[in-house]
């Protein structure tokens, strides 16, 4: 993994090295094994690069050309099936000078263009210049699972893009205008969605999309281009056995190709099912049983989620690091990992990761993870309720009357939503809300159509209707909330500390395999989740495990992993401290959220005992995140009490 970044402009006198000067270190967190830059036009243009070596340490350093020069890449990620694509372009003449996958781009866009992007398995953003033919376009372009992010803005006649938006923030190039309708998103889905960003002039590169720039004229906002993998089963299962046998075989050879590396390769180990089976195969397909690291609150009452890190690890017999840490320090570093993030994402876990991979950087430049296996297999509570969306349709006069504290957090609210929900959109685009598209629009200050913030689902519903409604909710939910919160703030964070996260359940061939599996072997008619994979990971699990990862528990309770208190941290901060925080003389949150109905919802939690937990979280993160973009004082300190 690297970093990477650029910068073009629109006059004819403009010098690009002080800017990508500046954007290079702050870019530097990403790639501390070396650095690279490339002018274009003159020094109109700049590519930059930060280097994280991983695959052929001594040849793969960047921008990287073609023979003649007129292509150069810089390029973040791994492909996986680099090999294969090497082999295929050297029979069609192709030369190559080094053993670096990112070279298969640069060869790969000189044989297919913009069509090498349906052959890449892998994790990957890239931006690559192209001058064959007049003054030539930069390409950017983002793998299809959105687990390598890529901005790009504009400001003063500058176009830039980056790894980062926190960096291009750092190095003063982004306009941090806010648009009014980004906090309307944000407060229903939690993060801005993709290809917006909470900037008006600055943009995220889609998952599965691309986009070129020309040198010649640079402005205007970006057109992107979606592209489709060529990764599809040559046949699928006929029957449940079948389809047990297919993932257990998807999932090994997935874990078998992302162990590419000439550097070692750990695992993140939290002891759920997922992480389980994947540090096991791990295990059988190394020479030495691979290094395991896992994070835990140390305070009595927490979750013993290193408990179960340590037991996962004793059974499948790998060493574990731990890492120890307490509720009052999490909450004293939190504000500041909120403002360290281009924008704002309602995430409270995402601290965890961080200083989970301050320890892996310590000895380990890669590690494989579980992450990623959710989405696709109907993992999460709100994918077993598009299973009952029928029945709560017709439940909807015995949901108006059903207490909020008979389920937690707030089930019942959001079941009351669903209900209501005139389309499949809007029922999707409620089934994944904190605040429902209405609230949403009547808590900003801004004018908003409740319609218009459903417009993130439609864009990622797929086009073809095959009466599986459950899987195009799962394909819309791994696209827009896996990819733009937790692959993005999981690039962000593992990163900061120089760190490679891979993700097997989001290998392209198993995951184009997943996502034609049947809802019904992922939900069953009773809710439980991910029912056949447990099944068949079953034969993975060490025996003594078994009870705990995939019984129905396990199908049917929360999910543990990189979890955190919500309940416990806000019960004493919105009874003493919220008020003044969100709508006191320092708030930040009032320039764009009508007061009136953020009290209102304060009341409705203090006098009312109403349960929103992750409304709260929404709230707090967004005025923290807001206040650190201004300079306001953050009070850390009010959570503190709370824990």
């Amino acid at each position: 993994m690297c970093g990477i970044g650029g910068v073009i402009g629109s006059s004819a006198g403009y010098d690009a090295g002080a800017d990508i000067e500046r954007l290079g270190a702050a870019l530097a967190h990403r790639g501390p094994d070396g650095a690279g830059c490339r002018f274009l036009a003159g020094r109109r243009a700049a590519l930059g690069h930060r280097r994280l070596s991983i695959v052929d340490l001594a040849g793969g350093d960047q921008p990287m050309s073609n023979e003649d020069g007129s292509v150069w890449l810089v390029y973040n990620g791994e492909i996986y099936n680099h090999l294969a694509l090497r082999a295929e372009l050297e029979r069609a003449g192709h030369r190559f000078r080094s053993r670096a996958d990112t070279e298969v781009v640069v060869h790969g866009w000189e044989e297919w263009g913009p069509g090498v992007l349906e052959r890449l398995n892998g994790i990957y953003a890239f931006a690559l210049f192209d001058g064959r033919g007049g003054s030539g376009r930069v390409w950017l372009a983002r793998d299809p699972v959105g687990a390598k992010p890529l901005y790009l803005g504009q400001r003063d006649g500058l176009t830039w893009f980056a790894s980062e938006l926190s960096a291009a923030r750092s190095a003063g190039l982004v306009d941090e205008t806010i648009r009014p309708e980004a906090l309307g998103e944000y407060l229903v889905y939690r993060f801005v969605p993709a290809p917006a960003t909470v900037f008006r002039h600055a943009w995220k590169v889609p998952p599965g999309h691309y986009c070129s720039i020309p040198l010649d004229a640079p402005a205007g906002p970006p057109a992107f281009r979606s592209f489709t993998p060529r990764f599809a089963p040559a046949t699928l299962p006929a029957s449940p056995e079948e389809w047990e046998e297919a993932i257990r075989t998807g999932l090994g050879n997935a874990v078998r190709r992302q162990l590419m590396s000439d550097v070692p390769v750990g695992s993140l180990l939290s002891g759920g099912v997922d992480s389980t089976a994947v540090t096991g195969l791990m295990r059988d397909a190394l020479p030495a049983a691979p290094q395991a690291f896992a994070i835990g609150f140390s305070d009595p009452g927490a979750p013993d989620e290193l408990g179960a890190a340590r037991a996962a690890a004793q059974a499948l017999g790998v060493p574990l690091e731990e890492v120890a840490v307490s509720e009052r320090d999490y909450l004293a570093r939190w504000p500041a990992q909120i403002a360290s993030l281009g924008e704002p994402v309602a995430n409270s876990g995402v601290l965890l990761l961080d200083l989970l991979c301050e320890r892996v950087a310590l000895t380990h430049k890669v590690v494989l993870t579980g992450q990623g296996a959710d989405e696709p297999l109907g993992g999460y509570p709100r994918h077993a309720a598009e299973r009952w969306a029928g029945s709560l349709r017709l439940m909807s006069p015995l949901l108006a009357h059903l207490p909020e504290r008979f389920a937690s957090s707030d089930r019942v609210a959001r079941a009351r939503r669903l209900a209501r929900a005139s389309g499949e959109a809007e029922r999707f685009a409620e089934t994944l809300a904190v605040f429902g598209p209405a609230e949403a629009a009547r808590l900003s200050r801004a004018p908003l159509d409740p319609s218009a913030l459903v417009d993130p689902v439609r864009r990622w519903l797929p086009e073809a209707r095959d009466g599986d409604s459950l899987n195009r909710l799962l394909v819309t939910d791994a696209r827009l909330s896996l990819a733009d919160d937790l692959l993005t703030i999981a690039d962000r964070t593992s990163m900061r500390s120089s760190v490679e996260l891979r993700v097997p359940f989001l290998d392209l061939e198993f995951l184009a395999l997943l996502e034609r599996m049947p809802s019904r072997y992922k939900v069953s008619g009773l809710g439980g989740r991910k029912w056949l994979y447990r099944r068949a990971v079953t034969p993975l699990i060490p025996a003594s495990l078994r009870p705990r990862l995939l019984g129905a528990q396990s199908r049917l309770g929360p999910k543990l992993g990189f979890s955190t208190p919500l309940d416990r941290w806000f019960a004493s901060w919105v009874e003493r401290d919220a008020p003044a925080y969100l709508t006191g003389r320092d708030a930040r949150i009032t320039d764009h959220l009508d007061a009136g109905e953020v009290n209102r919802l304060l009341r409705s939690v203090r006098e009312e005992g109403r349960p929103r937990p992750r409304q709260l979280l929404s709230l707090y993160v967004l005025e923290t995140w807001l206040r650190s973009l201004t300079g306001a004082p953050v009070a850390a300190a009010a959570l503190q009490a709370a824990s």
